[in-house]
């Protein structure tokens, strides 16, 4: 069977410099900033901290969607149901809302939304939400 993204050494991702240890490393960045934000009860440093999450995960999003994807679609044999897969699984992912507007520190979706839209690279402008 194998190895995960996440069980794989860096030199097996491709060293350093490579798109997927990137992304395995924003994924733990934004774990340990959600984990933040769901502990902290002042509102400006839920906000600052929802700034943060907001910036990662749209350029984190738009390396998916530009160099990720299209790649992974065009090299892999199951390439458009894996990364549907993927992308499914990134929307049940939630994400923070504002701390005046949260009820709980549970955190949901709508706040990000925005955020993650944005137009595509081969597209004519439309918006697409991103995973």
């Amino acid at each position: 069977m194998p190895k995960t993204i996440k069980d794989q050494t860096v030199e097996q991702l491709g060293g350093t410099s490579s798109i997927l240890v990137r992304q395995r490393r924003e994924h733990e960045e934004m774990d340990r900033l959600m984990d933040q934000y769901r502990s902290l009860d002042d509102l400006h440093q839920r906000e600052r901290v929802l700034k943060q999450v907001v910036q990662l995960v749209f350029s984190h999003a738009f390396a998916e969607e530009t160099v990720l994807w299209p790649a992974v679609r065009a090299s892999i044999p199951g390439g458009e149901e894996l990364t549907a897969r993927v992308e499914e699984e990134h929307q049940r992912h939630g994400a923070p809302r504002p701390a005046h507007a949260a009820s709980s520190n549970r955190p949901s979706s709508s706040m990000l939304n925005k955020s993650r839209r944005a137009p595509g690279p081969s597209n004519t402008g439309e918006t697409h939400d991103r995973p």
